[in-house]
């Protein structure tokens, strides 16, 4: 038994039991981002569209693009030992290592802005009131040159929905979200972001820790999905249709309208008001599948009046048709997701994946 689970032995009370140590990544599924989304009434969420149609954009050929940085967040997620608690219940511990970075894009060249990366543990909310002084041992050690720099709880759910890897992994997954949007405000505090200077982040913009004080910082930043959730429902003005089938005659350059969700923040009466639309990136005969080559795209409304109006159909316009600028060349081969992949995310992905350490290494520190 290694020394840190001798330590959450020791002050928890519980007993740790060797299983088939394992990354999860590839085992357990990967939810859609936006699984929990509910549109509200105000369908379409942008000033000059309010038919609702689809709109085919300009196909730029200049090489100037509204975006310079490019955000990404990559984790991998390892189940360590099962776990008997002091009150009955056997659980598992899982570990992971998360990094996020930017790059930036100067004289058509991709370099590291800034990288951070932590070591996690997530571990079960059943440890009596010992955890304080597990968190201590266990962020004072050093192994291989490797440290555990965070200890994360996960809440036990009688009869849960989802697997208790699931319930760790969120918990992982939210520290790496929110160490992308401590990376943000430092951008915005140094004065890099502008209207021309874009930065996209690859992902949903549902970040729970952004507070309504603090909603200027993603001004100047979107988001993009390579999926998506198909079966979402409650858009359209056939309330019944789910999006996926909508989207299956979206054409190449052609964008939806932009539609408009709320996610509640957690303890309080306060949402962020967020548009979402859909953009084909790729043509579909080129594509593995009819959804392929369509990506999400998203914006938080950060001022009063895009709040109560919705985006400028201009605006979302030449965001999108700075997107299309961005799609080759392409991973193809190279990554099954390659129809929806933005080149500078995916080389930001890849510039993060090579950061980690080896699976086997990682798993030797327990």
């Amino acid at each position: 038994m290694g020394k840190i689970l001798s330590i959450i032995e020791k002050h928890s009370g519980g007993k740790c039991f060797y299983c088939d140590r394992c990354s999860l990544d590839h085992l357990v599924f990967q939810e859609y981002q936006d699984n929990n989304e509910e549109f509200k009434g105000e369908r379409i969420f942008e000033t000059e569209n309010k038919q609702g149609k689809n709109i085919t954009l300009e196909k730029r050929k200049v090489g100037y693009s509204l975006f310079k940085y490019f955000l990404d967040g990559a984790r991998r997620t390892y189940k360590i030992v099962d776990f008997a608690t002091p009150d009955n219940k056997f659980l598992p511990i899982v570990a992971g290592q998360i990094a996020t970075a930017v790059c930036i894009r100067e004289n058509k060249k991709l370099k590291n802005h800034k990288i951070n990366k932590k070591n996690i543990l997530a571990l079960p909310d059943r440890l009596g009131d010992e955890f304080d002084t597990i968190q201590s041992e266990l962020t004072s050690l050093k192994y291989h040159n490797l440290t555990i720099d965070k200890i994360v709880k996960y809440r036990y759910q009688p009869n849960p929905d989802r697997p208790f890897e699931n319930l760790a992994i969120a918990k992982i997954q939210l520290e790496m979200l929110n160490m992308e949007i401590n990376l943000i405000s430092e951008m915005v505090h140094s004065e890099m972001l502008k209207t021309d200077q874009m930065l996209i982040i690859d992902g949903s913009l549902q970040f729970s820790s952004i507070k309504e004080e603090n909603e200027y910082i993603m001004r100047d930043v979107i988001g993009i999905s390579k999926t998506f959730n198909p079966h979402l429902q409650g858009i359209l003005k056939t309330k019944s249709k789910e999006i996926g089938h909508h989207l299956l005659n979206l054409k190449f350059g052609e964008r939806t309208p932009v539609y408009v969700y709320e996610t509640k923040k957690e303890k309080a009466n306060k949402y962020l008001k967020i548009g979402a639309w859909y953009l084909r990136i790729r043509e579909q005969k080129y594509s593995p599948n009819p959804l392929s080559g369509i990506i999400k795209v998203e914006r938080i409304a950060t001022t009063q009046k895009e709040k109560e109006d919705g985006f400028s159909t201009d605006m979302i316009d030449e965001i999108s048709s700075a997107i299309l600028l961005e799609r080759n060349v392409t991973c193809f081969g190279n990554d099954e997701r390659w129809a929806n992949h933005i080149y500078p995310i995916y080389l930001t992905e890849q510039f993060l994946k090579s950061s980690f350490v080896s699976d086997q290494y990682f798993l030797n520190i327990f």
